[in-house]
């Protein structure tokens, strides 16, 4: 080839990539389905933050953006369990016995809550409205458990941190039972 074709082609290969890359790049707006949730805010920035350059339909259902929120929140937890394992339970600042066992209580009950949001996937998965309802007030249920046992001791807590973080999961959790009443 010439070295005009070569450039022709070259032009015409990056014109045809670039005119792809917005495909490519396209995420469903989540905020229709976000202003349906109490934590909007949270809602639209947990899902744009872990799912910023991945490809998602720009007609995404709710059922699949709540699919994909749930993912999110159970990855969170995992988090929110790991924090509280690794900073607290094990960490190098010492607990008064009843600091560690409120710890220890919501630990359980972040790790509940995880569990029972994979039962609302499952239950979303075969179309069981019932147990999705339930299955997801449980997983919130756990959550505020947890925010419970931690506020009994919080003038105690030497780190409001996973304080935080269990209230932020507790939101993500009303924000998915939110999403969930309006599939109808």
């Amino acid at each position: 080839m010439n070295p005009i074709a070569n450039n022709v082609a070259l032009a015409l290969s990056f014109f045809i990539c670039i005119s792809f890359f917005p495909l490519l790049n396209a995420m469903p707006d989540i905020t229709p389905t976000c202003e349906k949730t109490k934590h909007k805010d949270l809602c639209i920035g947990s899902f744009q933050e872990s799912y910023l350059g991945r490809y998602l339909p720009e007609n995404a259902s709710p059922k699949l953006l709540a699919s994909i929120i749930i993912k999110i929140v159970v990855n969170n937890a995992s988090d929110v369990s790991r924090n509280l394992k690794t900073t607290v339970l094990e960490g190098p600042v010492p607990l008064t016995p009843e600091v560690r066992a409120k710890y220890g209580i919501c630990d359980q009950e972040v790790v509940s809550a995880m569990k029972e949001l994979d039962k609302v996937r499952t239950a979303m998965e075969m179309s069981n409205r019932r147990s999705e309802k339930l299955n997801m007030q449980a997983a919130i249920t756990n959550t505020e458990n947890c925010v419970k046992e931690l506020t009994q001791v919080e003038a105690q807590l030497p780190d409001k941190k996973q304080f935080d973080e269990v209230v932020v999961l507790k939101e993500m959790l009303e924000n998915i039972d939110d999403i969930i009443k309006t599939m109808g």
